[in-house]
């Protein structure tokens, strides 16, 4: 099909899922998520790994400690 027989709409849609995946790979080169709880609180605190997954422990607090 040549780029002269497209409609307004098949190129709107061509352009919005180029501006989508756009974004997706910004946000992966970037690193957004990067520090996370991994599903957890912040009462959870992990550690990076070298070789695996990370480590996490639920913090206590001192109140709950007695």
């Amino acid at each position: 099909m040549a780029w002269h027989s497209r409609k307004p709409g098949d190129v709107k849609g061509i352009l919005l899922m180029v501006a989508f995946l756009g974004c997706l790979v910004a946000a992966i080169l970037l690193g957004l998520g990067k520090n996370t709880h991994l599903g957890f609180g912040p009462e959870w605190q992990c550690a990076p790994m070298p070789k695996g997954d990370p480590i996490c422990v639920k913090l206590i607090a001192k109140d709950q400690a007695k």
